[in-house]
């Protein structure tokens, strides 16, 4: 009895695909879809409209390509393809979408969890307090250095001054004698 032909299945990589952009040690990224295909290039079109190019085998491709979307060859020893460690193209399945899906929501969980500490952190009157001394410290020091608001206790203000000509100086020393009285 003869061998039953195997037939052939069908290529998942053809213009209208949708795609997801795999990271090594993130995992899935984002969705696209394959919009063109040329011999040795997919361009694919990310959710946000942005496109980019990968090598037909999905890899990372990091070279230029022609009018005609061919990639050209890089001149010396330039890497032009991407290794197994690179990002690269996976087919998104209904299980990719659903990670992606739980990943941005955790993300955005995250988000609104950080803005609400942030907000509570904001109202407190140490905070403002903080605040206000820091926008005292900048006024006073303006045109000469800036104050930045680097430390989360009271006490510690972090002053940057750079290239203070001589006629400043004695601007310099007034501001920080008005900003000691103040405290003393």
């Amino acid at each position: 009895m003869p061998a039953a032909k195997k037939t052939k299945s069908e290529n998942p990589v053809k213009p209208g695909a949708a795609v997801a952009l795999f990271r090594a040690g993130s995992g899935v990224e984002r969705l696209g879809q394959i919009v063109k295909i040329t011999k040795s290039l997919l361009t694919v079109i990310w959710e946000d409209g942005s496109t980019e190019l990968f090598g037909r085998a999905g890899q990372e491709f990091y070279g230029n390509a022609d009018e005609s979307g061919e990639a050209i060859k890089p001149r010396g020893d330039k890497q032009m393809w991407g290794t197994d460690e690179d990002s690269h193209l996976t087919i998104a399945t209904d299980s990719v979408r659903q990670t992606l899906a739980e990943k941005r929501k955790k993300s955005a969980e995250l988000r609104v969890e950080r803005q609400a500490e942030q907000a509570l952190r904001e109202s407190h009157p140490v905070y403002q307090k903080r605040q206000a001394d820091l926008n005292r410290y900048a006024e006073a020091l303006q045109g000469i250095g800036t104050v930045e608001n680097s430390w989360s206790n009271q006490t510690n203000f972090r002053i940057e001054l750079e290239n203070i000509p001589p006629e400043q100086m004695e601007d310099l020393i007034s501001a920080i004698s008005k900003i000691r009285k103040r405290h003393t």
